[in-house]
């Protein structure tokens, strides 16, 4: 079992090079805690999809076959390099909506995305690491300084079901 880790607003900031991260706490949660969200049918179909694999190869994730609703939150991302870096090859219109920017064909790291996609960046290493899904719960306030919870999965693609080599994330989001 996990355990939940809770960050304060200083703890994110020391590690930060973002000046627009506002991360004010983020704490691993469980799957328990994403059955009754919508975003619970990504991981079903994830998970059927995949088989024993560690997921599924991102060209057998159709986002047609989610709920339409499911769709407008959800991000397909590759990982490329050395170095590693986030290339989304699809950004949801509430993820463009809450991040206050379009991210669909831009690269993380290169395209030097700022105030959104830090927490990301800081659990894609460890969603690569694992190679497991990641459920997590941040409230954090966007570059329109509204401030959202979201309950988020990150679920590993895989292009030979062994190596990470992508992510599919779902978010529920909610004004706090």
């Amino acid at each position: 079992m996990r355990r939940a880790l809770w960050l304060t607003e200083v703890q994110m900031f020391g590690n930060t090079r973002d000046p627009l991260d506002r991360i004010i706490e983020s704490a691993e949660i469980t799957r328990a805690d994403v059955a009754r969200l919508d975003i619970n049918a990504a991981y079903l179909y994830w998970d059927a999809l995949r088989q024993d694999a560690v997921g599924p190869p991102q060209s057998a994730f159709k986002l047609d076959a989610l709920p339409p609703r499911l769709v407008p939150c959800l991000a397909v991302i590759d990982f490329v390099g050395p170095p590693l870096d986030y290339y989304y090859r699809f950004f949801g219109s509430s993820m463009v909506e809450a991040a206050g920017k379009e991210l669909t064909g831009k690269t993380y790291y290169k395209d030097k995305v700022q105030g959104y996609g830090f927490v990301n960046a800081r659990l894609f290493p460890v969603l690569i690491e694992q190679r497991q899904p990641l459920f997590h719960r941040t409230i954090w306030e966007s570059v329109k300084r509204v401030r959202l919870q979201t309950t988020s999965l990150r679920l590993p693609l895989s292009n030979d079901g062994v190596t990470v080599t992508g992510a599919v994330t779902a978010n529920d989001y909610k004004f706090v």
